[in-house]
């Protein structure tokens, strides 16, 4: 489950290299662990506002829900979304469809055994430079933005432990993948590889926790 991410990119450098203006620029800040379990903010630019640099809460939530944030999500946890499993019937081909976002991060979380204990490593871009995750986003009563990270399925119980698999969207792709008329609904080219692009570095033991 992918449920931690970082974002330690300064404001001037995400609005210069996603060509977009924060609203509230001055809330924003830095932060080397984003926690989803906690209705975590992140940064996104949606399809509805591309030049415009916003905040959804982690954690899609269905259009025009009025209940609890974490009610639901004790339920149904969608800190990320598997794309190869959202089917036409379901509440979120909707918004796969026609509200698509970019989330902005430095680097995401993962862990593994390692010599009979459970390790924990940051994901990171080689040059350690903001990368985009490909997400959706739905818009709730209140007006709040929420929001998803797609992954690829890893085609096997969540019990296993499997590393998600993040689709990361490369940098001269982010206005077609946000351009929904004119392109399908998914196309491979668009995003980074990475098993080839990012590298795992251990982290310091309260990344850990």
């Amino acid at each position: 489950m992918l449920s931690k991410i970082s974002n330690t990119a300064s404001k001037e450098s995400i609005e210069q290299i996603l060509q977009a203006k924060f609203d509230y620029g001055y809330l924003y800040k830095p932060r080397s662990i984003i926690d989803g379990h906690k209705e975590s903010a992140l940064c996104i630019v949606t399809s509805e506002a591309r030049d415009r640099i916003q905040y959804g809460i982690w954690g899609i939530l269905p259009k025009g829900y009025k209940d609890n944030w974490a009610t639901f999500q004790s339920i149904y946890n969608t800190l990320e979304i598997e794309f190869e499993t959202i089917s036409e019937i379901s509440w979120l081909y909707e918004a796969l469809k026609h509200r698509r976002c970019l989330i902005i991060a430095t680097g995401y979380f993962t862990s593994e055994i390692k010599n009979q204990s459970l390790k924990t490593f940051i994901n990171v871009t080689e040059n350690k430079s903001l990368f985009c995750f490909a997400g959706i986003y739905n818009i709730l009563e209140d007006g709040f933005i929420s929001c998803s990270i797609l992954t690829h399925t890893r085609g096997s119980s969540k019990y296993f432990l499997n590393n998600p698999k993040p689709i990361i969207i490369k940098k001269e792709n982010y206005s077609d993948y946000l351009q929904i008329l004119n392109i399908k609904i998914w196309n491979r080219n668009f995003e980074l590889n990475p098993n080839e692009i990012l590298k795992s570095i251990i982290t310091n033991p309260e990344h850990q926790k």
